[in-house]
């Protein structure tokens, strides 16, 4: 049987410790807009999410109040944004340095340049390049796509066991 048929992402959800300090970072950081008419609050009006609007992005995202979550998502990184170039990241950084966010600075990964930050709960955030053919012009290296970096791969996120050989 053939899935039915999905029109694209709703909205992303993210993991925050602390909804008003999350809110307040992304929209300092990430220039997002906070969308106050979908707030999310229970029966005894405690707000427990919001929903935000980032510049460049189509699809929604929930920052949720989920204090485990955010703590088990640190140093994960399930967003990845897209910039147009080199030059772009190179910006990006000169903006994290401005705000005190700690970053990677421009790195190459396997599938080209990239910088990563974290979010104030340790979740990280990439921003990579992409070609001008979009991922259809990305050749990946052989052997590790990710160097052995604590921002590309950190502890939380390698395979325990040995390394797998790679196929001839």
């Amino acid at each position: 049987m053939t899935a039915p048929p999905v029109l694209g992402l709703h909205h992303l959800k993210v993991p925050v410790a602390d909804l008003d300090a999350g809110l307040a970072w992304y929209e300092r950081i990430l220039g997002a807009t906070h969308l106050s008419r979908f707030d999310h609050v229970d029966r005894h009006g405690q707000r427990y999410a919001v929903i935000v609007g980032v510049p460049g992005l189509d699809t929604p995202v929930e920052l949720r109040w989920a204090p485990a979550a955010a703590t088990a998502a640190a140093g994960y990184d399930p967003i990845n944004l897209a910039v147009a170039s080199v030059d772009d990241l190179h910006a990006w950084a000169e903006h994290l340095d401005a705000e005190g966010v700690a970053h990677s600075g421009v790195v190459t990964g396997g599938a080209g340049h990239l910088l990563v930050f974290a979010d104030p709960d340790g979740m990280f955030l990439r921003l990579a390049d992409v070609p001008s053919g979009g991922v259809e012009d990305i050749t990946m290296p052989q052997g590790d796509p990710e160097p052995d970096d604590p921002w590309l791969s950190p502890p939380s996120m390698r395979h325990p066991g040995p390394a797998a050989p790679l196929p001839s």
